[in-house]
């Protein structure tokens, strides 16, 4: 009956700690390396990303979950350190800037157009005098 007992204390210490792993791997893959900016702390080989990888695994030992690690490492490092940040009226701009950005250029491309329409049409009218020196400037351009 010990050995038994032994047994399923050992498969279940193992699940735990699996589960743990998974749910380190994950956060080790959302979170961005300060040092290195463009990698997740997964990906880096800096020693602060290394620091991070233990300091995570250490809130998850004191029974943290996902969320309550993130929000101690964004007091700490601030939202940066996050590869998707959160939506917050904070980072609003952030997310709204592609879409403005994509409207107010839709709209300058939509009025320059009518712009360059509109001085293609428009009809020029030019004075005898004008008409005159234009011809004289032409036959001049012919005659070379």
């Amino acid at each position: 009956m010990k050995k038994f007992l032994i047994i399923i204390m050992y498969f279940y210490s193992f699940s735990a700690f699996s589960n743990e792993n998974k749910v380190a791997e994950e956060l080790y893959e959302e979170l961005r390396c300060l040092v290195c900016q463009n990698q997740s702390i997964k990906e880096s080989d800096a020693p602060l990303a290394k620091d991070l990888k233990l300091l995570v695994l250490e809130k998850l030992k004191e029974g943290k979950n996902k969320k309550e690690i993130k929000s101690f490492l964004v007091n700490k490092y601030g939202e940066f350190i996050l590869f998707k940040p959160t939506y917050s009226l904070k980072n609003i701009f952030l997310w709204l800037a592609p879409i403005l950005f994509l409207f107010f250029g839709i709209i300058l491309v939509f009025r320059s157009h009518k712009y360059s329409k509109k001085i293609i049409q428009e009809d020029i009218q030019l004075s005898n005098y004008e008409k005159k020196k234009l011809r004289t400037i032409l036959n001049e351009d012919h005659k070379i």
